[in-house]
Formats: C-alpha cells, structure tokens, sequence
C-alpha cells in the first residue's frame, strides 16, 4: 500500500498542463494536480461558493461555470470534471492528435474515483485544522514560494508592452489578460479550441499565423523578464546614462509606494493629466490620458518611425522628436515607464 500511495503521490505532484479555461482562472500554464484541486478549494471558500444547506454541492458562479458547464456541482463530480481540464505534458506536446484528451480520460477513469476521495479527504481535513499539521504547514510554505514567483511583477517585452499597456506585470496576469484578449477578439480554432488564430498584434509577438496554447506559453517566457535581469540589460550604456537612469528611478519610487493605494488596476485605466510637452508630442490635443494608453501611444510611435535598434530591439534609438521630450539619445524598452513619470501631472486633492 505505502508503495502505490508513493507512486500516485509522485503522479499527482508531476505539473500537468492546463485548459485556457483553468489557465485563465489560476493565471498559469502549468500546475500539479493536487494544486489545482487546492486552488479551486481556496477560490470555493474564498468566494463563498459551498451551498450552506449541503456542503457537498457547490454553486458555480460565472467563472466556474465556464469550466464545469453547470450551475451547481456535487464535489466528487467536480473532480471528475477537472479532469477535462487537465493534460499530461507529453500529451500536450502533441495536441493535433484529438483523441489525446479522451484517451486520457478512459484510461484515467478508474483512477479518478480514488483521486476524487482521495483529495477531498485533504481538503475536509485542511477545512477542519485537522490532520499532520507538519505535512501542511510544508505545502504551504511550497505554495507561498511558489505563489510569490508568479505573482512577482516582471518587465515586458516591447510587443507585450504594445498590446497590454504596462511595461511591468506579474506572469499570472500576462496569460490571464492574454486569454481575455483571445476570447474577446474569437481567436480560438473553432475545430480546435487548444489552436490560436493569430492576429496582426499576436503575430507580432510569435510570428506565426497559428499557435498551440500550449507552445504559446513557452513562446511568453521570451517577452516576461525578471526585474532585476532587465534593469541588468542596459550594461552597455554610458555612464551618464547609468547615473540618470539611477536618479529617475530614485525620483519614481515615492511615486510606485503610492500605487496600492490607488486599489487594483485603476491606476493604470484612471485618465490622469499630461504634461505640455507629452500632449505636444502626441498632437492630438488631448490633454489626459491614462498611462495604459499613453505607453500604448509611445510604442507605436517608435514602432511606426522604426526606431528599435536593429541588433537590439529592446533599444530605442531617438529622433529628434523623442530626444526633445525625454532628453536622452536612446533607452531600454524598460525604461520608458521612467521616462514618461515625468510627464504625467500630479493632480491635488
């Protein structure tokens, strides 16, 4: 017995593939099936979501109705149905072959009603502070690392920036907005839902016409950097430049500290006044603008004046009209949040 508990521990703990339906609930691409059945009890609770006359049934609310198809479900069934959701890795790699996912279903089926108790054994015994307190207080040490990894804000890539409108955002929200994006705009293969139709804006950030969503988001790592590996990037810079970039920065942090309270993302869709030379640069004569849209602007600008350095794309080299507004003869993609603090007026209250 402790050896079969050993062999489907191991099983369960292996980081399987996600549907873009648990993709875009979780934020990310891949995850252990016990930790899918962990996070989606964690979103249960957190949202309130067991039926208070029956502890067994939950009530599906829009986004977990997305992905079990019914407006309550029994939590063994639930289970069952996550297994939809689920892929092994190597089965991922090959999605063109359609009867992957049912294979994987009958073969599994057995398995999935001691999985079901299995795990909802441990959940009951998390929900009821029962059980080996030591085994838990690991995973959550586990989960806390592994929480903090994704949720870290890391630089974007000059595409990303241009579709999305920040230059900095944690992993989880780059897939999770990049599946909205691809639902709103219907990109999903209607003959194959795991297939993504790119799109001119797509296209530029894979250069292909057609990706597998699970190609996809291996194709994201190359335009998600860490902070640090980005700031690190510009070493080739003067050291004038350097020494600006540092006093900038200096100049911007009392302003991030401020972000929280601000509340959520409006902070970055709220219209916030322009300074005269921003609004000169642009010549539309708006005079305020949220920072989502003006970094949108910004890199589109540089896109249609072709000013990427051709050896380095993420190098902005300036015409003059660029050089006039940030005082600088290039930067690095990463800096042109910087840059632009300057140019956002402060609005007293």
């Amino acid at each position: 017995m402790d050896k079969d508990v050993k062999k489907k521990g191991r099983g369960f703990t292996k980081p399987c593939t996600l549907s873009p339906q648990l993709q875009e609930l979780f934020g990310v691409s891949e995850l252990a099936r016990t930790e899918v059945v962990k996070k989606i009890w964690a979103y249960i609770r957190e949202k309130n979501l067991q039926n208070p006359k029956d502890r067994r049934k939950i009530l599906c609310d829009e986004r977990l109705h997305g992905i079990f198809r019914v407006r309550s479900i029994d939590m063994f069934k639930m289970n069952k149905a996550l297994s939809k959701h689920i892929w092994p890795m190597d089965e991922a790699q090959e999605p063109e072959e359609e009867q992957g996912e049912e294979t994987a279903n009958e073969n599994g089926g057995d398995q999935e009603d001691e999985i079901s108790q299995e795990e909802e054994e441990e959940e009951e015994e998390t929900g009821e502070d029962s059980g080996s307190n030591n085994k838990r207080s690991n995973k959550m040490d586990k989960d806390v690392k592994k929480r903090g990894g994704f949720t870290k804000p890391c630089a974007l890539s000059p595409q990303l920036q241009e579709l999305l409108g920040v230059p900095e955002l944690a992993r989880t929200e780059v897939v999770k907005k990049l599946w909205v994006y691809i639902r709103e705009k219907n990109l999903q293969n209607p003959k194959n839902k795991r297939k993504i139709l790119c799109d001119e804006a797509l296209h530029g950030i894979f250069r292909v016409r057609s990706i597998d969503m699970f190609q996809m988001n291996k194709a994201l790592s190359k335009h998600i950097w860490p902070l640090d590996e980005a700031e690190a990037m510009p070493a080739k810079s003067s050291k004038k430049e350097r020494q600006r970039e540092a006093r900038e920065e200096e100049l911007d942090r009392p302003k991030r500290k401020e972000k929280p309270r601000k509340g959520g993302g409006s902070g970055l869709t709220a219209p916030l006044p322009l300074s005269d030379a921003l609004v000169n640069f642009f010549g539309t004569g708006e005079s305020e603008l949220s920072r989502a849209d003006v970094v949108k602007k910004m890199w589109q600008y540089i896109k249609e004046n072709e000013l990427q350095d051709p050896s380095d794309k993420r190098t902005v080299l300036c015409d003059e009209k660029l050089k006039e507004l940030f005082k600088v003869d290039s930067f690095h993609g990463f800096g042109v949040s910087k840059l632009l603090t300057v140019h956002f007026i402060k609005t007293q209250r």
